[in-house]
């Protein structure tokens, strides 16, 4: 019979990491599995459509995989466990490292893989060990990620949350009218730091197709609905996604969009009527500045 070791590997995990569960602050008789899921960098579309970072289709396949296997029942101690910080257990694992960006890497993959956390019981055999102590960053004097950040989030070699166009995504709220013209034609997720960084390859992969702005702006739910089985649930809330793509339309400078955005100044979602607000002042004085040409 497997174990769920091979169970993950066989679900499409392209690496599981098993620790000894006293080791990470658990039971002694329970293990930490770590399984990850590489994907592909590729290139970001230069186009008006929403892009979507390639790493959130990744954590999707990789969580269905996970919960699918949980409740499968195949293995009665196995269960999700997202609840336990993974980042200082990367920073002691021998193949593992962590750049000023705060992302991890792993020595040969980079920074493109998304982890599920799991614990097991009864204990399996560690395949890995920590180390005494947390590994330095491995940046040395580069600083390729600090100077290509666009919003500064990286400024003196600190990671600045606040200025992070990512974290504003993640959060889902009204986003600093310094950020919002950085948004770009991103959807969900940034790569800027990732893109320039040198533990990382190169992005040669092709791009997942954009979603038209006009179907997020017109049918925001049925869009958000649609995009649900790709990404997940918490990233499709309709009025989050909604108001994340005002900004990119007010960043797109496609003055076609207004008539789809004029309606939203009343929308009863106070950060999708702001960002429209945004969006529109920005399309509407592209307008006046090339009529005064």
């Amino acid at each position: 019979m497997i174990d769920p070791v091979e169970a993950l590997l066989d679900s499409g995990f392209h690496r599981v990491v098993v620790l000894d569960g006293t080791e990470c602050g658990l039971d002694a008789e329970q293990s930490l599995i770590l399984a990850l899921w590489c994907y592909a960098a590729e290139k970001q579309p230069a186009s008006d459509g929403a892009w979507i970072h390639p790493y959130y289709f990744a954590s999707q396949k990789a969580y269905t995989a996970a919960s699918s296997l949980v409740k499968s029942g195949a293995f009665p101690g196995l269960a999700l466990r997202d609840e336990i910080r993974v980042k200082p257990i990367f920073a002691r694992l021998p193949d593992f490292s962590q750049g000023t960006n705060t992302i991890s890497y792993i020595r040969g993959i980079g920074s493109r893989f998304h982890v599920q956390i799991l614990t097991y019981t009864p204990r399996l055999p560690a395949t890995e060990h920590l180390l005494a102590e947390n590994k330095p960053l491995h940046c040395g004097e580069c600083r390729k990620c600090v100077e290509a950040c666009p919003t500064n989030a990286l400024e003196g070699g600190v990671f600045h949350r606040e200025r992070c166009i990512r974290n504003w995504m993640m959060v889902g709220g009204e986003v600093p009218e310094e950020i919002r013209a950085k948004m770009g034609n991103r959807l969900i997720g940034c790569d800027v730091c990732q893109r320039v960084c040198p533990h990382n390859p190169p992005p040669q992969g092709k791009a997942h197709p954009a979603v038209p702005l006009t179907d997020l702006l017109r049918q925001p739910k049925e869009t958000a609905l649609s995009l649900r089985p790709l990404i997940g649930v918490n990233l499709t809330l309709p009025n989050r996604v909604l108001s994340q793509s005002c900004l990119l339309a007010g960043c797109s400078g496609d003055t076609s969009l207004i008539p789809l955005l004029t309606p939203l100044l009343h929308h009863p979602s106070p950060t999708v009527s702001t960002h429209a607000a945004w969006a529109l002042s920005r399309l509407q004085e592209g307008i006046s500045f090339l009529s005064e040409l």
